[in-house]
Parts: C-alpha cells; sequence; structure tokens
C-alpha cells in the first residue's frame, strides 16, 4: 500500500486523542482516571496536534513536491546519483529515528525520575514570585482564558506551525523522491543500450 505510513497516522492519532481526553475527563462518557498536572496536559495536547498537523502538512506538501517537474534534474541525472541518493536516503531515516527517540526519551526520563514532581514552567511561578515580592500590577488582562481554552490556543498555534514545517519537509522529499524514479528509470535505459 502506497500509503500505508499515513494511514497508520490517520487512524493512531485520532484513537490517541479520543483515549487521552477520557483519560483526563474531558468528555462526559469517563469520570478522569489519569490526573496530571496542567503544564503537562498542554503539553501532550500540543504534541498530538503538531503531530497532526505536521502528517496532514507533509503529505500535501509530499504530493505536491511530487508532481513538480525538474528539467535541471532530467539533464544532470545519472547512474552513479541515483545510487548515492538512495544510500543517502537510508542515512537520513536512520537519523530521523534516532532523532525521535533522543526527543522521546528527554521528555520521557523526567517523569521516570521524579514521578511526583511539578514540572509547572515560569508561566506559573514567575509572576508568582514577582508578585510575592510587593509588586502590583498597572493593568489587568483583558481575556482571561480557562485550562481548556489554554489547550486550545497552544495546540492551534503547534497545529499552524507542524503544518507548514510539514508541508515543506514534504515538498522537498516529494521532489527527491520524483528526481530519484527519474534517475532510476534513466538508470534503466542506459543499462539497456
Amino acid at each position: 500500500m502506497k500509503y500505508k505510513y499515513y494511514l497508520a497516522l490517520a487512524v493512531a492519532l485520532p484513537t490517541l486523542l479520543f483515549i487521552y481526553t477520557l483519560a483526563l475527563g474531558y468528555t462526559p462518557w469517563a469520570s478522569a482516571f489519569l490526573t496530571l498536572p496542567p503544564e503537562t496536559e498542554i503539553l501532550l495536547f500540543t504534541i498530538q496536534a503538531g503531530a497532526g498537523a505536521a502528517t496532514i502538512g507533509h503529505f500535501i506538501g509530499y504530493q505536491k513536491g511530487k508532481n513538480t517537474k525538474n528539467i535541471k534534474a532530467d539533464k544532470e541525472a545519472s547512474l552513479h546519483t541515483a545510487i548515492r541518493q538512495q544510500k543517502n536516503q537510508r542515512k537520513i531515516s536512520f537519523k530521523y529515528a534516532a532523532l525521535l527517540v533522543a526527543m522521546l526519551a528527554i521528555f520521557i526520563i523526567p517523569f521516570i525520575i521524579n514521578p511526583t514532581a511539578n514540572f509547572s514552567g515560569t508561566d506559573g511561578q514567575g509572576p508568582q514570585a514577582i508578585e510575592d515580592q510587593g509588586y502590583t500590577r498597572w493593568l489587568d488582562t483583558f481575556f482571561k482564558p480557562s485550562h481548556t481554552d489554554e489547550i486550545l490556543l497552544f495546540s492551534l498555534q503547534i497545529g499552524i506551525g507542524g503544518a507548514i514545517i510539514g508541508y515543506f519537509v514534504g515538498i522537498e522529499r516529494g521532489k527527491r523522491s520524483n528526481n530519484s524514479q527519474r534517475e532510476g528509470v534513466k538508470a534503466k535505459l542506459v543499462m539497456r543500450t
């Protein structure tokens, strides 16, 4: 199947989001059986939104990049460059896998080392420390988002950014795939003659 990875993500991401939403009790169907600090909830929802949007952007960009015609690449194609590109693609995919494992390790290790710690960031601690020293605000905020609104705003922001990055990465991968296919066809033609 040509699009099996996209299809797997299209099924896995909404399923994980649904399970996560049920676990936190954001639905009337089940009470919360997972309690996390608000910052961790926001982080996990934004990772979900970013991964989904980047996948969609990558798919659209890949299709667009694959359909572009590169006249310069057609003129420069040869058997050696096709073999070299195939080797480089294997190295790049290993690099992506290693970076993904490192990113997950950086995210998961603090929870394993100290599962009861408060992982709140400076958004919550900084203003409180300043106000404890006697500072009074000049202005009050005109928009005070609720916890759910914060999750939606951060997820929207990450989703837009992920879609843009995924789109441009997809275009470049589509162009490379298109060029390597053309070079492979030309290499077969050279071998026949």
